[in-house]
């Protein structure tokens, strides 16, 4: 069940306070992209009567009640929802329970598909050869509907005790789904469908599911001579633990707390501000104390190696970030070896020939041209950016001040861009003109212009939150339309909290699909996790954001539109369980709404004053897009670069830290020895051999917008026409087929 979940600054409040910036990219982006397999965990992912909803009125929240539909449990009797609003979810054990049910429901799927087959009747005819079908995406469905409900608790609920009972029905599912992948049962049940007389009679969408499903168990060696499949699934299973340790480091292990010189760190953010979000040590807490204790959390770090001046305290943060998880390097190695291992005992040569089998790219050497392709396009541009940024630094820390370092990046691109474009400069250029709730808005006028929709906040239960009392609390809407009804829920996890996933992703806690032998559509559940800033005492309940936030939270946007609006027959096709070099398309396309200067006038609104932003300070932020882009680009080659051959041919012949080192001297871009990045790079896992898929994507985003939005972006013909003709199908229409009708022609990646 291989479910393909779907991967900034505060501005600032009061004069002497800097953004708390989350840079570097939507690393966590997507959370829940997994191998693809027939049966693997997904991680990408209902209320009483009378639920009372939240709207905005005038700056103002007003509170109204409205009816909704009771959530149902699988036989269809109304229940009271849990967490996620999932029946059933209603303290810890529960998730042991509903993994026990679902895998005793599965089995009765599997007795059911045993008996057919022994029967000659899973394909003796074309109504057959779909229930086939739809028994495999059943069983499927049933995993999922606690797999990646438990992935999304153990990444981020706030209890321990969940996280823990999450992690445990996590495990016992992924053994289940191991002994899934290897039932030859239901592969030669599946065969009997593809090499039956009625599968070219199928639908577009029956066929792509039943070939995916096939190619996905083939990939897992299933065809292989059963003395064979043993060792297959012990691999597997080897890296699916490697997998969940890699992630677990990332997210519980890599958070460091060191004591620094008070008067360096408070030149960018307040100590109040620092001491409110990172605990002290004993040291700095003690009175007239000269040290404060900072963290390596993204929203601390990424602000103290923007805003400071200092290139000393600059070298100490990106060195103590960069060196925070040495754990994981073990751990990468092992993950290449056993990747490499399946792969060559598959009869590949190499892990990532195996992962991009049925991508778009098709091969690593279509991967290796398109990379290439991308650095002529900015290898000028990129040399003219270095050559620019060290003149800036020799200009500031004096001749001799050397080359442009890892930890010098951020500033002086940041000091660059705010000398030549007001981008995240001054606070009277972009400061408090940016909120989540002005983002918000945005979003509604969005979803309502482009598709009719409606995105109707409602207010959570006690059982289906997973925050604290004194966190920042979860959001939750529903979005309906007014001939397709309800589409689905999304929550929006917004803002850090210990023990929680440190990035930005897209979960998917159920997809959609149309019920079987029921006009019934089984609706998306999904939630996007983020670590945005949060809110300061001194601007009340009000969160800041920067630019780049906003970037972020659309881009998340992006991918739960794909999940909440896909309407796919079977769930294995679901919203972003397409192509993964495909299915980055629509998140980056939704980015392009926080430049466009019609947009930016709907969320640009001072939090205290109400005032639009500036016409000026639009055309600046527009202006600073393509600032340093070759930069940008030329780093994502680099990481592109690095996870084909890690998990290439080559794969262990040298170590990881190695080829990264390696890499980054062949395009110049600035590296430190001593350190290892990489050790946090999730998207080994998520993205194992697919990075380039940013990128990939990029170029489809790009050609849609300019095409279809640019002149127009709130259009409801083109709005309407993205919907129709490409994000309804999910994976259930060639990603070729789906651009060509989007933009009327041809795409391409040149």
């Amino acid at each position: 069940i291989s479910k393909m979940a779907s991967r900034r600054s505060v501005a600032a409040a009061a004069p002497s306070i800097r953004s708390m910036i989350i840079t570097g990219g939507r690393s966590g982006l997507p959370r829940n992209f997994h191998t693809a397999r027939p049966f693997t965990s997904t991680t990408h992912r209902r209320h009483s009567n009378g639920v009372t909803t939240t709207n905005h009125i005038g700056g103002k929240r007003t509170i109204q009640t409205i009816p909704s539909s009771n959530t149902r449990n699988a036989k269809g009797s109304a229940t009271v929802p849990g967490l996620f609003s999932i029946a059933g979810l209603n303290q810890p054990a529960d998730f042991l329970s509903l993994a026990s049910a679902a895998l005793s429901n599965c089995n009765d799927l599997r007795s059911q598909l045993s008996s057919a087959l022994n029967s000659e009747t899973t394909a003796n005819s074309a109504a057959a050869a779909v229930d086939t079908l739809h028994t495999l995406d059943g069983i499927s469905n049933e995993v999922c509907s606690v797999i990646d409900a438990a992935e999304l608790c153990r990444s981020a609920h706030a209890s321990a005790e969940w996280r823990e009972a999450a992690d445990k029905a996590f495990a016992f599912l992924s053994d289940y789904i191991a002994e899934l992948n290897g039932d030859d049962t239901l592969y030669r049940a599946l065969v009997t469908v593809t090499a039956g007389p009625y599968f070219a009679e199928m639908s577009e969408e029956e066929q792509r599911v039943a070939m995916l499903l096939q190619h996905e168990f083939e990939r897992d060696g299933i065809h292989l001579p059963a003395e064979k499949r043993g060792s297959v699934r012990e691999v597997i299973g080897h890296i699916t633990a490697l997998e969940g340790m890699f992630n677990q480091n990332i997210t519980v292990g890599s958070r460091k707390f060191f004591d620094v010189d008070a008067h360096r760190v408070e030149a960018v953010i307040p100590r109040n501000v620092l001491v409110d979000h990172v605990p002290q040590s004993e040291e700095s807490s003690r009175f007239g104390s000269t040290k404060i204790t900072v963290s390596t959390e993204n929203h601390i770090a990424n602000s103290l190696l923007k805003y400071s001046a200092d290139p000393a305290l600059r070298k100490e943060i990106y060195m103590e970030v960069n060196t925070a998880c040495p754990q994981n390097l073990d751990v990468l190695d092992g993950l290449v070896a056993q990747r490499h291992k399946l792969a060559t005992m598959l009869g590949f040569s190499s892990y990532a020939e195996r992962f991009l089998l049925d991508k778009m790219a098709k091969s690593p050497e279509n991967v290796s041209s398109f990379l290439t392709q991308m650095g002529k396009g900015c290898e000028r541009q990129y040399k003219a950016d270095m050559e620019l940024l060290t003149l800036a630094k020799k200009q500031v820390e004096g001749v001799d001040a050397g080359p442009i370092e890892a930890w010098d990046v951020p500033f002086y691109t940041g000091a660059l861009k705010a000398k030549n474009n007001g981008e995240g400069g001054d606070a009277n250029e972009v400061g408090g003109y940016f909120t989540v709730d002005n983002c918000l808005e945005g979003m509604k006028i969005l979803v309502r212009d482009l598709f009719g929709i409606q995105m109707i906040e409602q207010e959570l239960t006690a059982e289906e939150r997973w925050d604290t009392p004194e966190s920042q609390p979860i959001r939750k809407f529903q979005l309906s339309h007014e001939e397709e009804g309800s589409l689905g829920i999304l929550y929006l996890d917004l803002h850090p909290r210990e023990g929680k996933y440190a990035h930005a992703a897209h979960f998917t806690v159920q997809c959609g699909c149309q019920m079987r032998n029921s006009s019934e559509y089984q609706q998306p559940i999904v939630a996007l996790v983020c670590n945005l800033s949060p809110a300061y005492a001194n601007v009340g309940s009000t969160c800041l954001l920067s630019h780049s936030e906003c970037e972020t939270l659309y881009h998340e946007l992006g991918h739960a539109l794909h999940s909440l609006l896909s309407r796919t027959v079977f769930q294995h096709l679901s919203g972003t369980r397409a192509a993964m070099d495909f299915i980055e398309t629509p998140s980056h396309l939704f980015e392009s709404y926080v430049w466009d200067p019609t947009f930016l006038n709907f969320i640009g609104k001072h939090y205290s004053t109400g005032e639009h932003i500036s016409e000026r300070a639009v055309a600046s932020l527009i202006a600073s897009r393509n600032a340093f882009r070759a930069l940008e680009v030329q780093t994502q080659i680099v990481y592109s670069r690095f996870d084909q051959e890690i998990f290439g041919p080559r794969a262990g012949q040298a170590s990881t830290t190695d080829v990264f080192a390696r890499l980054h001297k062949e395009y110049a871009v600035p590296y430190s020895p001593g350190t290892h990045w990489h050790s946090r790079f999730g998207h080994l896992v998520t993205y194992g051999s697919g990075y380039y898929g940013y990128l990939w994507s990029q170029v489809f985003a790009a050609d849609i917008w300019k095409k279809c939005f640019s002149a127009n972006p709130l259009s409801s013909t083109e709005g309407n026409k993205l919907w129709k003709e490409l994000l309804r199908h999910g994976g259930a229409k060639d990603p070729n087929a789906m651009l060509s009708s989007v933009l009327g022609r041809e795409s391409s990646v040149d």
